[in-house]
Protein backbone atom coordinates (compact mmCIF):
# COMPACT_ATOMS: atom_id res chain seq x y z
CA UNK A 1 0.00 0.00 0.00
CA UNK A 2 1.54 3.48 -0.81
CA UNK A 3 2.27 5.48 2.23
CA UNK A 4 1.00 9.28 2.03
CA UNK A 5 3.88 11.71 0.85
CA UNK A 6 5.38 14.36 3.30
CA UNK A 7 2.88 17.27 1.93
CA UNK A 8 0.26 15.83 2.43
CA UNK A 9 0.80 14.70 5.54
CA UNK A 10 1.89 18.54 6.36
CA UNK A 11 -1.34 19.63 4.27
CA UNK A 12 -3.62 17.67 6.36
CA UNK A 13 -1.86 18.86 9.49
CA UNK A 14 -2.62 22.43 8.61
CA UNK A 15 -6.43 21.97 7.66
CA UNK A 16 -6.55 20.05 11.04
CA UNK A 17 -5.32 23.39 12.64
CA UNK A 18 -7.33 25.96 10.63
CA UNK A 19 -10.67 23.70 11.38
CA UNK A 20 -9.73 23.68 15.11
CA UNK A 21 -9.42 27.73 15.00
CA UNK A 22 -12.16 31.03 14.65
CA UNK A 23 -11.42 34.40 13.37
CA UNK A 24 -12.75 37.50 14.58
CA UNK A 25 -13.42 40.05 13.44
CA UNK A 26 -14.27 43.79 16.05
CA UNK A 27 -15.70 46.47 15.33
CA UNK A 28 -12.82 48.38 14.19
CA UNK A 29 -12.54 45.65 11.36
CA UNK A 30 -9.12 44.37 12.87
CA UNK A 31 -8.90 40.01 13.30
CA UNK A 32 -8.26 38.13 16.02
CA UNK A 33 -7.94 34.37 15.77
CA UNK A 34 -8.51 31.86 18.50
CA UNK A 35 -8.41 28.40 19.29
CA UNK A 36 -12.00 28.45 19.67
CA UNK A 37 -15.08 31.13 21.23
CA UNK A 38 -14.32 32.70 24.35
CA UNK A 39 -14.72 31.14 27.40
CA UNK A 40 -13.17 33.35 29.75
CA UNK A 41 -13.55 37.40 28.98
CA UNK A 42 -12.10 40.15 30.93
CA UNK A 43 -13.80 43.19 29.86
CA UNK A 44 -12.56 46.91 30.41
CA UNK A 45 -15.56 48.86 29.76
CA UNK A 46 -18.63 49.48 31.72
CA UNK A 47 -20.84 49.98 28.39
CA UNK A 48 -18.69 46.47 27.15
CA UNK A 49 -19.70 44.87 29.77
CA UNK A 50 -23.33 45.33 29.41
CA UNK A 51 -23.15 44.35 25.56
CA UNK A 52 -21.62 41.25 26.70
CA UNK A 53 -24.27 40.63 28.48
CA UNK A 54 -26.97 41.49 26.22
CA UNK A 55 -24.76 39.20 23.50
CA UNK A 56 -25.66 36.40 26.34
CA UNK A 57 -22.30 36.17 27.40
CA UNK A 58 -22.06 37.75 30.63
CA UNK A 59 -21.19 34.05 32.27
CA UNK A 60 -17.84 34.04 30.52
CA UNK A 61 -17.13 37.63 31.98
CA UNK A 62 -14.45 36.67 34.61
CA UNK A 63 -13.56 40.10 35.22
CA UNK A 64 -14.55 43.44 34.53
CA UNK A 65 -13.35 47.07 35.65
CA UNK A 66 -15.14 49.58 38.29
CA UNK A 67 -18.51 51.36 37.16
CA UNK A 68 -19.65 47.86 35.18
CA UNK A 69 -22.39 47.91 37.36
CA UNK A 70 -25.46 46.94 35.02
CA UNK A 71 -27.18 44.81 34.50
CA UNK A 72 -27.28 43.95 37.55
CA UNK A 73 -25.05 40.21 37.89
CA UNK A 74 -22.28 42.24 36.79
CA UNK A 75 -22.07 43.65 39.99
CA UNK A 76 -20.94 40.19 40.83
CA UNK A 77 -18.00 40.07 39.07
CA UNK A 78 -14.67 40.68 40.05
CA UNK A 79 -12.98 43.61 39.81
CA UNK A 80 -9.12 44.22 38.47
CA UNK A 81 -9.16 48.48 38.44
CA UNK A 82 -10.57 50.79 36.24
CA UNK A 83 -10.33 51.87 32.74
CA UNK A 84 -7.00 53.96 34.18
CA UNK A 85 -5.26 51.76 36.09
CA UNK A 86 -5.33 47.54 35.88
CA UNK A 87 -3.82 44.96 38.10
CA UNK A 88 -1.85 43.37 35.84
CA UNK A 89 -0.78 40.30 37.59
CA UNK A 90 -4.74 39.54 38.49
CA UNK A 91 -5.22 40.02 35.00
CA UNK A 92 -2.73 37.38 33.30
CA UNK A 93 -3.55 35.22 36.62
CA UNK A 94 -6.99 34.95 35.18
CA UNK A 95 -5.83 33.69 32.04
CA UNK A 96 -8.38 35.06 29.77
CA UNK A 97 -9.47 33.99 26.39
CA UNK A 98 -9.45 37.92 25.15
CA UNK A 99 -9.58 41.14 26.48
CA UNK A 100 -12.05 42.90 25.41
CA UNK A 101 -11.85 47.07 25.76
CA UNK A 102 -12.94 50.38 24.65
CA UNK A 103 -9.83 51.75 23.15
CA UNK A 104 -10.51 55.59 23.17
CA UNK A 105 -12.31 55.09 26.76
CA UNK A 106 -9.27 53.10 27.76
CA UNK A 107 -6.50 55.33 29.27
CA UNK A 108 -3.60 55.20 26.26
CA UNK A 109 -1.26 53.34 29.14
CA UNK A 110 -3.42 50.88 29.89
CA UNK A 111 -4.07 50.12 26.25
CA UNK A 112 0.25 49.89 25.73
CA UNK A 113 0.37 47.80 28.63
CA UNK A 114 -2.16 45.25 27.72
CA UNK A 115 -0.32 45.26 24.56
CA UNK A 116 3.40 44.34 25.97
CA UNK A 117 1.52 41.58 27.76
CA UNK A 118 0.90 39.97 24.21
CA UNK A 119 -2.97 39.06 25.48
CA UNK A 120 -5.61 38.30 22.62
CA UNK A 121 -7.29 41.76 22.53
CA UNK A 122 -10.80 42.90 21.19
CA UNK A 123 -11.74 46.43 20.21
CA UNK A 124 -15.29 47.78 20.83
CA UNK A 125 -16.36 50.69 18.76
CA UNK A 126 -19.58 52.61 19.30
CA UNK A 127 -20.08 55.79 16.97
CA UNK A 128 -23.86 55.88 16.84
CA UNK A 129 -26.83 54.28 18.68
CA UNK A 130 -27.15 52.20 15.54
CA UNK A 131 -24.00 50.21 15.98
CA UNK A 132 -24.89 48.98 19.39
CA UNK A 133 -26.68 46.37 17.58
CA UNK A 134 -24.17 45.18 15.01
CA UNK A 135 -21.33 45.37 18.18
CA UNK A 136 -23.68 43.06 19.88
CA UNK A 137 -23.58 40.74 17.03
CA UNK A 138 -20.50 40.42 16.70
CA UNK A 139 -19.20 39.84 20.49
CA UNK A 140 -21.81 36.75 20.28
CA UNK A 141 -20.18 35.88 17.57
CA UNK A 142 -17.10 36.11 19.67
CA UNK A 143 -18.56 34.28 22.68
CA UNK A 144 -20.09 31.69 20.75
CA UNK A 145 -23.72 33.33 21.53
CA UNK A 146 -24.69 34.49 17.83
CA UNK A 147 -27.99 33.30 18.58
CA UNK A 148 -29.04 34.88 21.53
CA UNK A 149 -27.02 38.05 20.18
CA UNK A 150 -28.57 37.92 17.16
CA UNK A 151 -32.04 38.39 18.78
CA UNK A 152 -31.40 40.97 21.00
CA UNK A 153 -30.24 42.82 17.92
CA UNK A 154 -33.02 42.92 16.37
CA UNK A 155 -34.94 44.05 19.03
CA UNK A 156 -33.04 46.36 19.48
CA UNK A 157 -32.65 47.93 15.86
CA UNK A 158 -36.79 48.11 16.40
CA UNK A 159 -36.36 50.35 19.41
CA UNK A 160 -33.73 52.40 17.26
CA UNK A 161 -36.33 53.13 14.67
CA UNK A 162 -39.11 53.80 17.16
CA UNK A 163 -36.54 56.99 18.12
CA UNK A 164 -37.05 60.14 16.22
CA UNK A 165 -34.86 59.95 13.23
CA UNK A 166 -30.94 61.24 13.23
CA UNK A 167 -30.90 64.34 10.86
CA UNK A 168 -28.32 63.92 8.02
CA UNK A 169 -26.62 67.22 8.78
CA UNK A 170 -27.67 68.32 12.67
CA UNK A 171 -28.77 72.10 12.03
CA UNK A 172 -30.77 72.94 15.49
CA UNK A 173 -29.58 75.01 18.56
CA UNK A 174 -25.99 73.98 19.74
CA UNK A 175 -25.89 72.58 22.94
CA UNK A 176 -22.61 71.55 25.09
CA UNK A 177 -22.66 68.32 27.16
CA UNK A 178 -20.54 68.54 30.24
CA UNK A 179 -19.42 65.42 31.49
CA UNK A 180 -16.84 66.64 34.00
CA UNK A 181 -15.03 69.68 35.02
CA UNK A 182 -11.46 69.56 35.81
CA UNK A 183 -10.45 68.68 32.69
CA UNK A 184 -13.42 69.69 31.05
CA UNK A 185 -14.32 66.54 29.46
CA UNK A 186 -17.34 66.95 26.59
CA UNK A 187 -19.03 64.27 23.81
CA UNK A 188 -17.33 64.34 20.14
CA UNK A 189 -18.47 62.69 17.31
CA UNK A 190 -17.61 58.92 18.31
CA UNK A 191 -20.05 59.18 21.26
CA UNK A 192 -23.84 57.37 21.44
CA UNK A 193 -24.52 61.20 23.42
CA UNK A 194 -23.57 62.82 20.52
CA UNK A 195 -26.28 61.18 18.50
CA UNK A 196 -28.91 61.28 20.94
CA UNK A 197 -28.86 64.96 21.32
CA UNK A 198 -28.67 65.23 17.34
CA UNK A 199 -31.78 63.18 17.41
CA UNK A 200 -33.69 65.41 20.32
CA UNK A 201 -33.04 68.09 18.12
CA UNK A 202 -30.24 70.11 18.73
CA UNK A 203 -26.05 69.53 17.61
CA UNK A 204 -23.35 68.92 19.89
CA UNK A 205 -20.83 71.73 19.49
CA UNK A 206 -18.04 69.47 19.17
CA UNK A 207 -19.39 66.90 16.69
CA UNK A 208 -16.57 67.59 14.61
CA UNK A 209 -14.14 65.82 17.08
CA UNK A 210 -13.64 61.91 15.88
CA UNK A 211 -13.15 61.00 19.49
CA UNK A 212 -15.65 59.54 22.29
CA UNK A 213 -15.05 62.04 25.02
CA UNK A 214 -12.40 65.13 24.23
CA UNK A 215 -10.97 67.13 26.77
CA UNK A 216 -11.09 70.76 25.87
CA UNK A 217 -10.77 74.45 26.33
CA UNK A 218 -13.79 77.11 28.69
CA UNK A 219 -12.37 79.39 25.05
CA UNK A 220 -12.93 77.16 22.86
CA UNK A 221 -16.59 77.05 24.54
CA UNK A 222 -16.89 80.06 24.72
CA UNK A 223 -15.98 80.97 20.88
CA UNK A 224 -18.34 78.18 19.97
CA UNK A 225 -21.12 79.81 21.89
CA UNK A 226 -23.51 77.15 22.47
CA UNK A 227 -27.26 77.86 22.56
CA UNK A 228 -27.96 75.50 25.40
CA UNK A 229 -25.30 73.74 28.42
CA UNK A 230 -26.33 70.06 29.58
CA UNK A 231 -24.30 69.55 32.59
CA UNK A 232 -23.69 65.04 33.18
CA UNK A 233 -24.05 65.81 36.73
CA UNK A 234 -26.56 65.23 40.00
CA UNK A 235 -28.20 68.45 41.04
CA UNK A 236 -25.62 69.44 43.76
CA UNK A 237 -21.97 69.01 41.91
CA UNK A 238 -24.43 70.93 38.93
CA UNK A 239 -25.01 74.10 41.27
CA UNK A 240 -21.20 74.08 41.75
CA UNK A 241 -20.62 74.08 38.11
CA UNK A 242 -23.37 76.50 36.92
CA UNK A 243 -21.87 79.18 39.03
CA UNK A 244 -18.36 78.47 37.41
CA UNK A 245 -20.30 78.91 33.98
CA UNK A 246 -22.07 82.36 35.30
CA UNK A 247 -18.63 84.11 34.94
CA UNK A 248 -19.00 83.92 31.16
CA UNK A 249 -22.04 85.89 30.62
CA UNK A 250 -21.19 86.64 26.84
CA UNK A 251 -22.25 82.62 25.91
CA UNK A 252 -25.54 82.29 25.16
CA UNK A 253 -26.49 79.69 27.27
CA UNK A 254 -25.52 81.73 30.17
CA UNK A 255 -26.68 84.94 29.35
CA UNK A 256 -30.71 83.25 28.50
CA UNK A 257 -30.03 80.76 31.11
CA UNK A 258 -30.33 77.79 29.54
CA UNK A 259 -28.17 75.62 31.65
CA UNK A 260 -29.78 72.57 32.81
CA UNK A 261 -28.62 68.93 34.34
CA UNK A 262 -29.25 65.39 33.04
CA UNK A 263 -27.99 62.64 34.37
CA UNK A 264 -28.67 59.59 32.81
CA UNK A 265 -25.60 56.85 33.18
CA UNK A 266 -26.88 54.59 30.62
CA UNK A 267 -26.00 57.18 28.08
CA UNK A 268 -22.56 57.68 29.83
CA UNK A 269 -22.19 54.35 29.78
CA UNK A 270 -23.50 53.66 25.66
CA UNK A 271 -24.38 50.24 26.42
CA UNK A 272 -27.37 48.96 24.98
CA UNK A 273 -29.55 50.77 27.36
CA UNK A 274 -28.65 53.68 25.78
CA UNK A 275 -31.42 53.50 23.36
CA UNK A 276 -33.81 53.60 26.19
CA UNK A 277 -32.97 56.76 27.52
CA UNK A 278 -32.96 59.05 24.38
CA UNK A 279 -36.85 59.61 25.30
CA UNK A 280 -36.27 61.15 28.56
CA UNK A 281 -33.33 63.13 27.19
CA UNK A 282 -35.34 64.39 24.45
CA UNK A 283 -38.34 65.03 26.88
CA UNK A 284 -35.44 67.15 29.01
CA UNK A 285 -34.16 68.99 25.98
CA UNK A 286 -37.47 69.83 24.19
CA UNK A 287 -38.73 73.36 26.30
CA UNK A 288 -34.78 74.52 26.62
CA UNK A 289 -34.50 73.94 22.51
CA UNK A 290 -38.07 75.53 21.75
CA UNK A 291 -36.82 78.70 23.95
CA UNK A 292 -33.94 78.97 21.76
CA UNK A 293 -36.04 78.55 18.91
CA UNK A 294 -38.45 81.29 19.89
CA UNK A 295 -35.75 83.72 20.42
Amino acid sequence: MRRPSVWVVLLGSLMAVAEATITIVDDTGAQLVLPRSAQRIVSLSPGATEMLFAAGAGSRIVATVSGADFPDAARQIERIGSVSALKYERLQALKPDVVVYWKNLTHELVVESLNKIKLPLYEVSVRELQDIPRSIERLGRLAGTSGAADLVARELDTRIRALPPRPAAPTGPRVFYMIWDVPLYTVGSRNAMSDAIARCGGQSIFDDINFPAPIVEFEEIKRRNPDLIIMAAPPITSRDWRERWNRFPQVSAVANRRISHFTDSRLTRMGPSAIDAVPELCRHMAPLLAGVREQ
